[in-house]
């Protein structure tokens, strides 16, 4: 018998898919596939290097896990992902206790990547930034079942001054439109009631391919006649959400309306510093737009502050965009010089503390809209995916201004005794409160 593997992902939902692909090739190999690391003879840590504090993550994880080494049962132990690409001239030096380091351009190596780590040989696997996985290529879901993430596309090709992901990715690579129909398929049949189309850049989808297609054209070609549950978009870039997507996403009778659009700044010039097109004039007419092409669009951002630079006349202009804009949900970073990228050598690096202060500032002012946004919520009746149960007769679930992992939840409550949910399932429930972040509804049964 094969001995039993486990795998830890880290960082985004992009990088869960890869996981998944692993498990599966390892699955399809003959390989157990176990949930905790102590059951386990090989661990594979498929890692996140976006920026610093992902990389520390990482390794601190690494490390950990090679503390079963130690204790005898661990035969071998495997990082994967964007470390092994940043870092894979200095890996087998710096890290011995790694066995086997994978690139992402190998993910479909991984199956040799275990044997060679078994056999006793360190090794960094390399393979071109070109591989992307289809329909057909086994994945072990480790989401929860009612939960599924679809890669649409591989890479990046947008070049921002502070971003790795080019050099981590590869260049953008869009999956045929008939193949992401297959799998979005074989996921609703499975019993997936959200799915989740995610890339890099989402509104870049189809543009380098011949002849040339789109997000809104893969929209209308989904396969949803019988599908009941949620189609969510993840990433688009902000100047190419055009008006047929958002047309696309108004008559999609499954597709939620929810854009999570990273604006990343308002300032023009901070923009342009940072290689990123359009402004704060720009960003609220397209807002406006979807308004009001959708009147209860969801609207979600990120946000950096303190990219060098940016004076304090750029960040009063960041803040009246927040002001105005008024989104749902909004995430903010302070900015991370990360090594290697344009941004980190530019003169006037903003101090750290300083950039700290203005994304708490931003924060502040998100909440009093994300507040009142919420309010207006009350009295109005909700579809809510149930996904835990808090307590007996009180259950958390999402919204469909709720994206996985980065966004609120639904506290959803028995109107009265003998009321059931079952979670992965949708149910209807009135809003009765209104928090900065959830929302609290009551469920009639």
């Amino acid at each position: 018998m094969k001995p039993p593997v486990a795998l830890v992902s880290l960082g985004c939902s992009k990088n869960l898919v890869d996981s998944e692909v692993m498990l599966g090739l390892l699955d399809e190999a003959g390989y157990p596939i176990v949930e905790d690391n102590e059951d386990a003879q090989v661990v594979i840590v498929n890692t996140c290097a976006f920026i610093e504090p992902a990389v520390n993550e990482a390794i601190e994880a690494l490390l950990d896990i090679s503390e079963l080494k130690k204790k005898g049962k661990l035969q071998a132990l495997i990082c994967a992902g964007c470390l092994s690409q940043r870092y894979q001239d200095d890996l087998l030096a710096e890290l011995p206790e790694v066995d086997v380091f994978l690139t992402p351009g190998a993910v479909d190596q991984v199956v040799e990547a275990v044997q060679l780590a078994l056999s006793g040989q360190r090794e960094v696997m390399k393979a071109p930034l070109e591989y992307i996985y289809d329909a057909q290529t086994p994945r072990w879901r480790s989401a929860p079942s009612w939960l599924a993430y679809v890669k649409i596309a591989e890479g990046c090709d947008n070049r921002c001054a502070y971003c790795t992901i080019p050099s981590l990715r590869g260049r953008y690579r869009s999956r045929p439109v008939d193949d992401i129909c297959d799998e979005f398929s074989n996921l609703a049949g499975g019993g997936a009631q959200e799915i989740v189309l995610i890339a890099h850049d989402t509104t870049r989808y189809g543009e380098e391919m011949e002849p040339p297609s789109s997000l809104a054209a893969l929209l209308e070609n989904l396969p949803t006649r019988d599908y009941n549950g949620w189609i969510r978009i993840m990433y688009m870039y902000p100047t190419r959400i055009t008006t047929n997507l958002i047309n696309a996403v108004g008559q999609s009778i499954c597709t939620v309306p929810y854009f999570d659009i990273p604006f990343q700044h308002a300032s023009q010039g901070i923009l342009q510093r940072m290689g990123r097109a359009g402004d704060g004039e720009v960003y609220l007419h397209e807002l406006a737009q979807i308004r009001r092409m959708i009147p209860d669009a969801a609207l979600r951002t990120t946000l950096i502050a303190g990219l060098p630079g940016e004076t304090e006349e750029d960040f009063e202009v960041l803040l009246d965009f927040v002001r105005q804009a008024r989104f749902d949900r909004l995430g903010v970073f302070p900015y991370w010089p990360e090594p290697g990228t344009p941004a980190a050598e530019m003169e006037d690096q903003v101090p750290p503390e300083a950039a700290r202060q203005r994304q708490e500032e931003l924060i502040s002012v998100q909440e009093q809209i994300s507040l009142e946004k919420n309010e207006q919520f009350v009295g109005q009746r909700l579809r809510v995916l149930v996904e835990r149960e808090i307590e007996e007769g009180v259950w958390a679930g999402r919204s469909y201004r709720d994206a996985p992992e980065v966004d609120a939840e639904v506290i959803l409550r028995a109107a009265s005794e003998g009321i059931r949910t079952n979670i992965g399932e949708f149910v209807w429930a009135t809003v009765t409160k209104a928090q900065v972040h959830d929302l609290t509804a009551v469920v009639q049964g």
